[in-house]
């Protein structure tokens, strides 16, 4: 018996370590379980219950790709081979971009073997996380088995926290007792920037979020500087914690001296913003504390004033800032000097960071490119799945069969007929495609294509949806899934299929933006406070917004267009169709919605008139910046 024990382990710390340990020595108490008596299983799990478990001779350790608090999959793998020393039966595998996946892949190559997947739960509140053995579909020689606590219920979120006691042990906790003291600082050296790093980013967000209140009395510092009295925060307080935590982590990869950090402060005092040589900053050398003006400021200034203050405090940590009893530089040369350096270094050091910063923001877009890449792969699938079906002359109907097509109730019977058909494409992601797509997928969805073939119908009808699946109420699992229905004329291919082509890579990157919107493919996107649902896709206040447009119970043509979800989802799926076809971006969205002003409904009203189609347009592009793309509509 072999378990498979997928993970992110950015640290693996010594719970991970007690939890490969009790599997190789029989002493881990864990519950063999399936999709169907998990919680049983867990909650036996928890209540320190032993259950029938064969013996495990060899542990499988996939740490997971990416980073996580700034941890590497390298650095993962480093750590499990220093731990495998100690632990015989212990193998460290490649757990690509999705360890479960990777786990799975491992199992299905391995078919003569037997395993346990392996989920270690802390409370019955992550009964959840053994859903997941749900990846093991198809695979009848991998069974799941849940893990209690190990490792007195260490979590890696504690150790970053430990790391900036500067006390070797507290840290020593973290760390299995096996290890000697050599071992253990190759492991905090290598940790060491990343785990302060994050907790830099921690600190500044408690700084920000508890921004100060209170009137203090005025106070003279060394630097001549007068605190002067701080004003209540104002509730849309831009947010900088960021990019001041981005700023620290550059200059920590700078190996800037800026350890201990200082203490943050922002105020609002309008009569400082009031006054042209009112305060901007400072720097506090006794308490070490910067504190930023913010009222009538724009972010980015502020922001390049606490860069500014952060050379300061170098200075002081290096103790070259002296006693400085004026804010007059023509006074006192050496407060010119350090001045000069504060200026000049603190303005490099922003602009290396913006331009570092925006490279990365580029980087962040280009990943969205594997949404692309998918999009295209299912295209192609797509394609070949109407060719197959055009030769095989499956779900064809002769020409008059469903009446005059351009009726409405023409369009309903062959919208019946189609949602009942077998999908002629049929796809499971990443599970069917490639291993190029699946390296680079982290999304879980089932892919179907539905189509009938109505000779005389002269164009292309096509529906599409996604469904974000998830864990229900009742407990079960639904995969999240995105299904197309076309309905093409036979008689128009092969000409059609360039079209074809465009409106497939439109609607499938649509659904596939839908898909990360919420459910289990969700990846934080955020689409404003104060919007409809604030863009939360599926949920049943949206559900009934769209049955109202669609019952024309709303007759605002508009609203489908404006629901946050499917401004992303239509920009997406048109750009990289406008990108496909080498057509300009402006041109694509203009066909689309101009379209809807030749349309009428039941009254005679056209579904758009041309200044709702200019106000679509506004509000589109101002979602452009946030989405990467450089476009202007």
């Amino acid at each position: 018996m072999i378990a498979l024990y997928p993970g992110a382990f950015k640290p693996p710390h010594r719970g991970h370590f007690e939890v490969v340990k009790s599997l190789l020595n029989g002493s881990h108490g864990g519950q063999v379980y399936t999709k169907d008596n998990y919680k049983d299983a867990g909650t036996s799990s928890l209540s320190g219950k032993k259950g029938k478990v064969e013996k495990i001779n060899k542990v499988l350790v996939f740490p997971g790709g990416g980073e996580r608090n700034g941890i590497t999959k390298a650095e993962s793998e480093a750590i499990w081979k220093i731990y495998a020393k100690y632990l015989p039966g212990l193998e460290v595998l490649d757990g690509e971009k999705n360890p479960m996946f990777a786990a799975k892949e491992y199992a299905k190559a391995n078919t003569k073997d037997n395993f346990y997947a392996i989920t270690g739960i802390r409370s019955e509140e992550d009964l959840i996380d053994l859903r997941r053995i749900t990846t093991f579909t198809n695979t009848p020689h991998v069974e799941g088995l849940v893990i209690p606590p190990k490792g007195n219920g260490v979590r890696a979120s504690q150790l970053r926290k430990a790391a900036l006691s500067g006390n070797l042990d507290d840290l020593r906790d973290f760390f299995p007792d096996e290890i000697n003291p050599d071992e253990l600082m190759s492991i905090l050296k290598m940790l060491k920037d990343n785990i302060i790093s994050e907790i830099m980013n921690e600190k500044m967000e408690v700084l920000f979020e508890a921004m100060f209140s209170t009137n203090e009395d005025n106070r003279d510092n060394d630097d001549g500087y007068d605190e002067g009295d701080t004003k209540e925060a104002k509730e849309d307080t831009p947010d900088y914690t960021k990019y001041i935590g981005s700023i620290l982590e550059y200059m920590l990869d700078q190996e800037m001296n800026i350890q201990p950090l200082p203490e943050v402060k922002v105020r609002y005092d309008e009569e400082n913003a009031d006054n042209f040589f009112g305060r901007t900053a400072y720097y506090d050398p006794n308490d070490k504390e910067i504190v930023l003006y913010a009222q009538g400021r724009h972010p980015k200034d502020i922001v390049r004033s606490f860069t500014h203050e952060m050379i300061h405090h170098i200075q002081n940590l290096e103790g070259r800032l002296g006693n400085i009893n004026t804010s007059n530089t023509n006074d006192n040369e050496h407060l010119l000097e350090i001045e000069k350096e504060a200026y000049l270094q603190g303005n490099i050091t922003f602009r290396n960071w913006e331009d570092q910063y925006k490279n990365g923001l580029k980087e962040e877009v280009m990943a969205e490119g594997k949404y692309d890449s998918i999009t295209t792969y299912l295209t192609g699938k797509s394609i070949d799945a109407v060719k197959n079906a055009l030769t095989k002359k499956l779900h064809h109907y002769k020409e008059g069969h469903f009446g005059d097509t351009s009726t409405e109730e023409s369009q309903v019977q062959m919208k019946i007929v189609v949602d009942g058909v077998y999908p002629i494409a049929l796809i499971s992601i990443p599970e069917d495609i490639d291993k190029k797509f699946q390296r680079e997928s982290d999304l879980e969805f089932n892919f179907e294509v539905k189509a009938i073939f109505v000779k005389g119908i002269n164009t292309i009808m096509r529906n599409g949806g996604a469904y974000k699946g998830g864990i229900q109420k009742d407990d079960s699992y639904i995969t999240p899934k995105i299904e197309l229905e076309f309905v093409l004329d036979p008689y128009n291919f092969p000409n059609d299929f360039e079209e074809l082509s465009a409106q497939l890579t439109d609607v499938i990157r649509h659904e596939i933006e839908h898909l990360t919107q919420a459910g289990g493919n969700a990846n934080g996107k955020s689409f404003g406070k104060g919007e409809q649902f604030d863009g939360e896709f599926g949920t049943k206040e949206e559900k009934k917004f769209r049955t109202k447009i669609e019952k024309g119970i709303i007759k605002n043509g508009t609203a489908y267009l404006l629901l946050p979800s499917e401004i992303d989802a239509n920009i997406q799926g048109m750009y990289l169709s406008a990108k496909k076809a080498k057509r300009p971006f402006k041109d694509v969205v203009d066909q689309y919605l101009y379209g809807f002003t030749d349309q009428f409904d039941a009254s005679g009203n056209p579904y758009l008139t041309k200044q709702d189609v200019e106000d679509v347009k506004k509000v589109w592009s101002k979602r452009l910046p946030s989405l990467g793309i450089k476009q202007e509509l």
